[in-house]
């Protein structure tokens, strides 16, 4: 009575096991008989489905991913954006790289939402959204990264745009929107699979993939901030809705276990790998945040310690050094994720990086983030090859596989 179906799928190598093969066929024989016999046959079909779907819950919480994300898929849209050309907003570029963005998601299935915006600096401003329905349309997991770029001067006297200063934005921040299609793309492969096997699952809470514009600050004598599509966002939440958690994706790839080249070390740079950073909502000091009038609850500490021990746990099921996928306190808030933590949401924001650069004035090399070395062909060499680069991408994926892989299982333990 307990003889086991295997469905495996050849190209993940996913095993789920569906147990009691004989039991659910007698079981079936019984509800129509059942049914046939007294009026409270419903009920009992009703309590065999509950307990199929009990089953396969308890298989999926114990299963590892169907599949994980592909890093090389994103390096190859890394390259295709860095391609456009120099992304600052109102630029032919910039109107391109959002068209790609909207072409992919569509392709994938997705209904795109484009929320358009204006600022005084920016006449076409449009963040790209697909969303992934779940079990509860009112609570949202947002992942996001942003596709503008910017170039200006890094030394001395810091944001002064100069003739011929254009940047790729391979890196700030081509890698987080190659991130976001190819999580959005995983998903459905997700879906497409239970469908296949004629499962009716949906993730516990409703995902949202999105593109963000105008992150960038334009620079010395901008009459504007920064961070004005993520704002735009969370200003504009349907009522009812919350945040679970925002996971900003801005500046990773070059992380462990990318190694710290030769001709660094030699100059006095003693990290022996680059670091992925996990900037998440403060467990201590929420300084940054109150004095730009964010009144921090103890709800709000409550699911930043969850949220951190949640990556704790991740980090460890993953078999990622502590001492170089490391989580900590958010305290300066510059990137889009600032707009949901200051608004009350859990967030992170995955960067790879080295410590305390120009900070501590030591000699490891820094990003090559608002500069026209912001290439491809920078992060390359600075990784060591494509097959490193693609190495350190997929530490920072596997990470949010196993997020969405939470939520899809029913496993899912924090920001409710």
């Amino acid at each position: 009575m307990h003889e086991a179906i295997i469905v495996e799928d050849e190209d993940s190598g996913f095993v789920l096991e569906y147990r009691h093969k004989v039991a659910i066929i007698a079981t079936v024989i019984v509800v129509i008989l059942v049914s046939a016999t007294i009026g409270s046959g419903v009920y009992f079909a009703k309590w065999v489905i509950d307990r199929q779907e009990q089953f396969l819950d308890e298989e999926l919480e114990e299963s590892p991913p169907l599949s994980w994300a592909n890093a090389s898929v994103v390096v190859d849209d890394i390259e295709t954006l860095a391609d456009f050309g120099y992304r600052k907003i109102d630029t032919v570029a910039h109107a391109n790289a959002g068209d790609f963005i909207q072409f992919r998601f569509e392709d994938l299935g997705y209904e795109v939402e484009v929320q358009e915006f204006t600022t005084q600096l920016c006449e076409d401003c449009r963040n790209y959204i697909a969303t992934l329905e779940g079990e509860d349309p009112n609570s949202w997991i947002v992942v996001g990264g942003h596709y503008d770029a910017i170039c200006y001067s890094q030394q001395i006297i810091v944001g002064i745009e100069y003739p011929g200063c254009t940047s790729e934005g391979a890196y700030d921040d081509a890698t987080g929107v190659a991130s976001v299609l190819e999580l959005a793309r995983l998903v459905k492969e997700w879906q497409g699979y239970f469908d296949e096997q004629e499962i009716d699952l949906k993730p516990k809470h409703t995902w949202k993939f999105a593109t963000w514009d105008y992150e960038e600050w334009q620079g010395q004598g901008s009459p504007e901030g920064a961070g004005y599509g993520s704002e735009t966002f969370v200003e504009n939440l349907p009522e009812g809705v919350e945040i679970a958690t925002y996971i900003n994706l801005d500046m990773y790839g070059l992380n462990w276990p990318v190694q710290t080249q030769l001709i660094s070390q030699l100059s006095g740079c003693d990290e022996e790998y680059f670091h992925l950073y996990l900037f998440t909502s403060p467990l201590e000091d929420w300084s940054y945040y109150e004095d730009r009038g964010t009144n921090v609850t103890d709800e709000m500490r409550e699911e930043a310690a969850e949220l951190h021990d949640w990556l704790y746990g991740v980090i460890d099921e993953l078999g990622y050094p502590d001492e170089w996928v490391v989580v900590l306190d958010d305290t300066k808030g510059n990137s889009d994720h600032y707009n949901f933590i200051s608004r009350g949401w859990p967030a992170t924001w995955m960067r790879g990086m080295h410590e305390f650069v120009q900070e501590e004035d030591d000699t490891c090399e820094q990003s090559p983030k608002h500069a026209p070395t912001d290439r491809v062909d920078i992060l390359y060499q600075l990784a060591g090859g494509r097959d490193m680069f693609e190495l350190g991408m997929q530490t920072g994926l596997n990470a949010l596989t196993a997020l969405l892989w939470s939520d899809m299982s029913g496993d899912f333990r924090f920001g409710d």
